[in-house]
């Protein structure tokens, strides 16, 4: 079979004066009112945004409320900590031992000593157990 025994036939139909009502079929769709955008209320639009505000207020109101030692003084919120978890938390940090006495107020601090307590001059150390506790606490012997 070859290409010119094949018959020109037209398979496409075109509607009987279609291309004349064309025009007028466009512009009456151009014409036509759109809706306009407007607020209309929905239950479902709502709850949507309404559940995760409610929760949000809840969870905020939640920790507010948990939260009370906000209001209390550092004097306060340290006297509910234990001396051990103080040192241990000074000994993992890098603070030093210049910046802890830098920051004491030394006019709060009673320093007077009654004479029938036992004071640190006068336990007897030997050198080799002074130097061990120098090297333990980083003290450096010309500092004294």
């Amino acid at each position: 079979m070859k290409l010119e025994d094949i018959k020109k036939k037209n398979i496409y139909a075109v509607p009987d004066k279609y291309f004349d009502q064309l025009p007028t079929r466009i512009q009456a769709r151009v014409n036509e009112e759109k809706p306009v955008f407007g607020f209309s209320f929905s239950w479902n639009l709502f709850f949507k945004i309404a559940t995760p505000a409610f929760a949000v207020i809840l969870i905020l109101f939640y920790f507010g409320l948990s939260n009370t030692n906000l209001n209390q003084s550092a004097e306060e919120l340290l006297a509910q900590v234990d001396a051990e978890d103080l040192i241990a938390y000074l000994e993992t940090t890098d603070i030093t031992t210049d910046e802890i006495i830098e920051e004491v107020d030394l006019s709060m601090v009673d320093l007077d000593f009654a004479e029938d307590q036992p004071f640190i001059r006068d336990i007897e150390i030997d050198d080799a157990s002074m130097d061990i506790l120098f090297d333990e606490y980083g003290i450096e012997s010309e500092t004294l």
